[in-house]
């Protein structure tokens, strides 16, 4: 890790560690100027960055033939006395943090009893929705039609997707309308990691996919010219869904 990076987590900021290991490097007293030559910076910028060093502990101004002049203390006291001040006061916030939590979780409770939505558009939000039913590791329980699917959806699916799924070991069960296309999809259940029934395409006429999984619904419509998805959080939503799902998947072959 670099020194720079180091100085900033103890709380310098931009351009301060530049300056403070300049000014470090420099031997005896020296005024900003020198170490606005040093750091190729503005020597307005570099002195209040000097003003801060002093009033942090890590540097010290001091007058030399009438002008104002800083200098290094010792870095192994100074920064260890920072980073002991930084440890304290994260006692202290993790200890205030502890103490407020209740009245935060109350805050929120109201918000957590509703149902959360979010909207995605075009082929990247498909994607996006796709991605996010494999970030629980639980099984999906999917609605679905590759007759619907455009050629762009329908290559993430099955080049992207379901290797991705199975890499992770999650399980699909699926319900088909029959037909040529979704019958060819079924071929391929067990390299897939999946279980595919099928209906008749004239009781169950599903343009859309729907996909449930723990606690949340998926819905997408992948047609080129109306292609979005959307995600439901929500228990009660995904326990009614996977109900419908499950007596679905009796009437299917």
């Amino acid at each position: 890790m670099k020194i720079e990076q180091i100085l900033m987590d103890l709380g310098l900021q931009e351009k301060e560690p530049e300056v403070y290991l300049a000014l470090l490097s420099t031997p005896g007293v020296q005024p900003a100027s020198v170490i606005a030559k040093k750091t190729d910076l503005n020597r307005t910028t570099v002195y209040k960055i000097l003003m801060k060093l002093t009033k942090m502990g890590l540097a010290t101004k001091t007058m030399q033939h009438g002008i104002i002049c800083f200098f290094a203390e010792n870095p192994d006291k100074r920064l260890e006395d920072i980073l002991e001040r930084k440890r304290k006061n994260l006692e202290i916030l993790n200890d205030n943090l502890l103490v407020m939590m209740p009245e935060i979780k109350n805050m929120r409770k109201q918000e957590m009893l509703m149902p959360k939505m979010r909207y995605y558009e075009g082929i990247e939000g498909i994607k996006r929705v796709y991605r996010d039913t494999l970030l629980e590791g639980k099984t999906i329980y999917a609605f679905e039609n590759v007759d619907h699917m455009s050629p762009e959806v329908r290559n993430y699916i099955f080049n992207e997707y379901i290797p991705k799924r199975v890499a992770e070991g999650i399980f699909a069960y699926t319900i088909v309308p029959k037909s040529k296309g979704n019958l060819n999809f079924s071929k391929s259940d067990k390299e897939s990691l999946r279980e595919t029934k099928v209906i008749s395409k004239e009781s169950f006429p599903m343009e859309i996919e729907i996909n449930i999984y723990d606690k949340k619904t998926a819905f997408f419509s992948y047609k080129e010219e109306d292609m979005f998805g959307v995600i439901l959080e929500s228990q009660s939503i995904a326990n009614s869904m996977k109900a419908i799902f499950d007596l679905c998947w009796k009437f299917g072959a």
